[in-house]
């Protein structure tokens, strides 16, 4: 990379069980999910020997559904020196709840989270990154320092918005008008045409050898790279739902075999770029601080 400073790279994975997903919920109902196998902590293993085979640190946000339900998980995560941020609980659509329930949602997960590893759990990422501007001042109300949800690449309809005034101060985040960081989803802007290079179903749909090159474009651009993905994504062999739109099962199911390879060759191909890689709250500080 020719640019003088040093890209920064974020990565952050979602943690929740594989029938909690959006594309699924059509054949999976929610009085169905106690009744399903749970492969989450499996999953997150994979992902924690990955991250410690190369001395990555991350951001993990989790549901608090599943921090209820797995607290040794997250412990464990959080004692390997990652960052825990929260999720929200139920994994809904947080634009589509009504007000009250947005906020308890918010709360309920916080305070699960909290309580398991004795620390204050300041980041949030909406599931499918469903940001509204009301979200917004939940988390101002609850203390949050930092909001991960947006995502420019707005055709996918799942997609929230934020209508109030977003303040770029450098490349990688804005401040909302009501004072939360705001750590977009990482696209390559291509004609003015943002283009999702963010992670989950686009790393796995794309071939590796044009997504690398996106992501090297992006970081000649700027200086930072934000990545998701879920540990459903890290197995190949889970259950095979039926009765959900074609589209959908391309979306949820597509190169499942190959994600923990493509993620090992990222991270490669990001470390021979000299990427810095850190924490979501670790940076908010750090622009904090440079801010002040």
């Amino acid at each position: 990379m020719s640019g003088k400073t040093k890209s920064i790279c974020l990565l952050t994975f979602d943690v929740e069980e594989w029938f909690q997903v959006e594309n699924l919920k059509g054949a999976i109902s929610r009085s169905e999910w106690k009744h399903k196998k749970s492969t989450v902590s499996q999953n997150t293993h994979r992902i924690l020997e990955l991250l410690d085979k190369y001395h990555i640190p991350a951001t993990f946000f989790i549901l608090g559904w599943v921090a209820k339900r797995q607290p040794d998980l997250i412990r464990e995560i959080f004692k390997q020196g990652h960052e825990v941020a929260c999720h929200g609980y139920g994994h809904e659509r947080a634009n589509l709840l009504k007000e009250d329930h947005s906020l308890e949602d918010i709360t309920r997960s916080k305070h699960i989270l909290e309580d398991t590893i004795s620390e204050s759990v300041v980041g949030y990422r909406a599931p499918n990154f469903s940001i509204s501007d009301v979200i917004l001042e939940h988390l101002k109300e609850l203390n949050f320092i930092y909001d991960s949800s947006y995502n420019p690449f707005q055709l996918n309809r799942r997609y929230g918005k934020i209508a109030g005034k977003l303040q770029q101060k450098s490349d990688g985040y804005y401040i909302t008008q009501n004072g939360v960081y705001e750590v977009p989803l990482s696209s390559y802007q291509f004609k003015g045409i943002p283009i999702p290079i963010g992670g989950g179903a686009y790393f796995r749909i794309i071939p590796f050898r044009i997504f690398k090159k996106l992501v090297k474009s992006k970081l000649q651009q700027g200086s930072v790279y934000n990545f998701y993905l879920h540990p459903w994504e890290f197995e190949p062999q889970q259950e095979r739902i039926k009765g959900i739109k074609l589209n959908y099962r391309f979306r949820h199911y597509y190169g499942l075999n190959h994600t923990a390879a493509k993620l090992e060759k990222l991270i490669i191909h990001l470390k021979e770029l000299g990427s810095q890689f850190l924490t979501i709250k670790n940076f908010v500080q750090k622009v904090e601080a440079e801010d002040n």
